[in-house]
């Protein structure tokens, strides 16, 4: 009969697998593989325990600890699946089925169909893999010190217990060998407001399986997507975008970044650097904000779930003032805002360049009066000659 380990700390909330081992077996005095090995695993060191853990070394555990296999699932980025992502094996049509089934700043129509090869949401490739930890969490504990399995994903900006921004360290889970003396972490610096309201709403989803926004609750799996897409929606080319780009350039100045986080070409979000990817983040919980002030109306379907509950104290059955901004002048300063922001993003980036240079030469040749006087006002405009030519 297999007996039980007689010493087992019980996982907090939201650890990762490899940093519970790594609890017990400093509880033994020994490592993570010989641990394993014990019960029969040979761990290969390309196995990640954190990303999909091997059911039989799951059931081994169970056995070992009475931690119930469900929850020894949850704490590896497997055991969320379908709900934080559809499959823990990654395909060149799931980027398509994850993400253009919803939404939020763009009209469904501007939503094209990519093939991403070898893609699975969230889950960063291993060039820009980084890890990152909460400052309080690290100076309020011993080693082997907590980790959350989320942490090692571009999915939250602050630490669900402090609201503090997860800083990147050295190492891997649980060392944090740059912070071995916690006097070295990083100064708590506290996220801004937009951020910890999404931050927590990403946590609800993780820990209930459900999100409260303001009209609705909506399942853990619908967040997400939800996130995700608009996190694509912030990414999208003028092509993608058309004369609505001007809500996302609206975004982005808000945050006070350039827009598309700066990318001259696109990339699906899991490929970006982390200062891309944490930047693309901001921007996501200040659109939010934006949708939920009625600052910004966005485009999409699922925009309306961001909406504001109504105001109790209006009468519905009394008429209501109507608003201008269907009147000409409104129609035009969106109209000139569409063009400004096609002209900022064709300064920026040689694909947009060329796309309004080939919509404004349409059917025209190369040496026609019309395309020659299009070249002179692109570098009047500022818009380089030379992405023309590439």
């Amino acid at each position: 009969m297999i007996s039980r380990w007689p010493v087992h700390p019980r996982p907090i909330p939201g650890e990762a697998l490899t940093l519970w081992l790594h609890r017990i077996a400093d509880e033994y005095g020994t490592t993570i593989d010989d641990l394993t090995f014990d019960i029969g695993y040979s761990l290969d060191r390309n196995t990640d325990l954190d990303l999909a853990p091997p059911e039989g070394l799951i059931e081994q555990l169970t056995i070992r600890t009475g931690v119930s296999t469900d929850h020894i699932r949850l704490m590896s980025i497997s055991g969320y699946t379908p709900w934080l992502l559809d499959d823990i094996e990654p395909s060149s049509d799931a980027f398509s089925t994850y993400i253009r089934q919803l939404a939020v700043l763009l009209p469904e129509r501007n939503l094209r169909r990519r093939t991403v090869d070898s893609w699975r949401a969230w889950v960063p490739t291993p060039a820009v893999r980084h890890y990152r930890a909460c400052p309080h969490c690290v100076r309020d504990s011993t080693p082997p010190r907590p980790y959350l399995v989320t942490w090692s994903l571009p999915l939250m900006l602050s630490c669900p217990f402090h609201h503090c921004w997860l800083e990147h360290h050295d190492g891997p889970p649980g060392y944090y060998y740059a912070w071995r003396d916690p006097s070295s972490a990083p100064e708590p610096q506290r996220a801004a407001p937009a951020i910890r309201r999404m931050d927590d709403r990403t946590w609800q989803a993780l820990t209930t399986g459900t999100v409260n926004l303001p009209r609705h609750c909506i399942h853990a799996g619908t967040w997400f997507r939800l996130l995700r897409t608009l996190i694509d929606e912030l990414g999208a080319t003028m092509s993608d975008c058309g004369a609505a780009q001007r809500l996302t350039r609206e975004v982005w100045q808000r945050t006070g970044y350039p827009v598309r986080a700066g990318q001259a070409m696109w990339r699906p979000f899991e490929t970006q650097t982390p200062q891309k990817q944490q930047r693309t983040l901001e921007a996501a919980a200040n659109a939010m904000r934006l949708l939920e002030n009625s600052h910004l109306t966005g485009l999409g379907r699922e925009a309306a779930l961001f909406l504001p509950e109504p105001d109790a104290s209006i009468d519905p059955g009394k008429p209501q003032q109507t608003t201008t901004a269907d009147s000409p002048g409104a129609a035009w300063k969106a109209f000139s805002d569409a063009v400004d922001a096609a002209v900022e993003e064709a300064r920026q980036n040689p694909d947009s360049a060329r796309q309004l240079f080939n919509l404004m030469t349409l059917y025209r040749r190369a040496d026609d009066e019309h395309t020659q006087r299009v070249r002179t006002n692109f570098e009047e405009l500022g818009i380089p000659l030379d992405y023309l030519s590439q």
